[in-house]
């Protein structure tokens, strides 16, 4: 996804979602959320990590969240989901990724 870019079809946020594509892009398509997401795409490539697995491992690394969920509607994405169960961050990157993702978290 692009922020510059309407959601494509097909896509969770795209108008073929029917109802459900609106309410996700109110819920999701701004800034805001670009921006985090681009720091930690650019957090994951400095770390050597895919996003996906570096953000399953964060996930699991956090003590108040009891379930990862994730989703996938082929079965070649679950490939960097599954890595992420192996990872273990270092310290440093969890500390970056606490900071980063603050605002989102309600539970800290």
């Amino acid at each position: 996804m692009k922020r510059t870019q309407p959601p494509r079809d097909g896509t969770r946020f795209g108008a073929t979602a029917g109802p459900f594509g609106a309410v996700y892009r109110d819920r999701y398509w701004h800034e805001e959320q670009f921006d985090t997401v681009e720091e930690l795409v650019q957090i994951a490539t400095e770390a050597g990590l895919d996003p996906v697995t570096m953000a399953v491992a964060f996930t699991l690394e956090l003590p108040a969240l009891t379930a990862t969920i994730v989703g996938a509607s082929r079965p070649d994405q679950l490939t960097a989901v599954l890595v992420g169960l192996d990872v273990r961050l270092d310290p440093d990157l969890i500390t970056t990724l606490r900071a980063t993702t603050h605002r989102w978290r309600s539970t800290d």
